[in-house]
């Protein structure tokens, strides 16, 4: 039988704990906040913009928030909001909740902090053509909608889990990595895994199908504080129909040395994350 006493008490202390929170939140400063993610993002040679807010309930907000790099802008949402999860905080759990939205889009972060730590990541609708990155990396016009949806736990060699990926309708041109072209390509269907395993990233294959062409793209990724700078190790297979390959037979004569067999070329993609280079 549950004893009356620790209940009052364990209430008191959620109550002590919800009221510390909400003074930390009135009190301390905005610029102090601003200083704080300008510093830890000049560390990796990004930034955030605009300045940050503070939301009626305790948490914070970016309006037309912009993340970008010295190459320029990288990604960008109509809102982006951090807040902890009240309720969760009420059964004795600390979890952070972030949301990203774009158009009908919408991206959301859970991560526990207290206990077994766990981050929860949900997309669906983003929209890859409002995403700067993609011409700012790689000078590519890219459409798409984004689902995604994954769960990755830490354990005593780091963090381990799966991401799930799906693209609809997607569409690129004009991609260009270092100095060689990638064919154009459109109304394609994607679908893919990020596995990770004691700390590290692995793309296990997503494949790109449509008329006339099927890739596949697999290989390590960066993950961690300093992902952007990290190395890629990653390898695009393209498998073109004759008449896909006919109607862009000068990217197709650039990449002829890396064909492995006919009608299948083999392009290793290293470099970094915003920095990726064919060799």
């Amino acid at each position: 039988m549950v004893r009356p006493g620790l209940v009052r008490g364990a209430a008191l202390t959620l109550a002590w704990l919800v009221l510390f929170i909400v003074c930390v939140y009135v009190f301390f400063p905005s610029r102090r906040i601003n200083a704080f993610i300008d510093q830890a993002l000049a560390t990796q040679g990004l930034s955030l913009t605009p300045a940050v807010h503070k939301t009626l309930l305790p948490g914070l907000a970016w309006d037309n928030a912009l993340l970008s790099s010295q190459q320029g802008p990288l990604l960008r949402f109509d809102r982006l909001s951090v807040r902890p999860l009240l309720l969760k905080l009420l059964t004795g759990r600390i979890v952070l909740g972030s949301t990203a939205t774009l158009g009908a889009g919408r991206m959301g972060i859970e991560q526990k902090i207290s206990g077994r730590q766990t981050v929860l990541v949900t997309a669906d609708r983003l929209a890859l053509g409002e995403m700067p990155f993609f011409k700012t990396v790689l000078g590519a016009r890219v459409g798409g909608s984004l689902w995604s949806e994954g769960l990755v736990t830490r354990g005593p060699k780091g963090w381990s889990g799966e991401l799930k990926l799906e693209i609809s309708q997607l569409e690129f041109s004009g991609v260009r990595i270092g100095a060689f072209p990638l064919p154009d390509a459109g109304n394609l269907n994607s679908k893919g895994m990020v596995r990770v395993t004691d700390g590290k990233a692995r793309l296990e294959s997503l494949t790109l199908q449509g008329e006339g062409v099927y890739m596949r793209l697999s290989g390590d990724l960066p993950l961690g504080v300093n992902a952007d700078a990290a190395p890629l190790d990653l390898l695009l297979e393209i498998m073109p129909k004759p008449e896909f390959l006919d109607k862009q037979k000068l990217v197709f004569l650039l990449l002829a040395k890396f064909m492995a067999s006919p009608g299948v070329y083999r392009v290793p993609i290293k470099g970094t994350l915003l920095k990726p280079v064919i060799l």
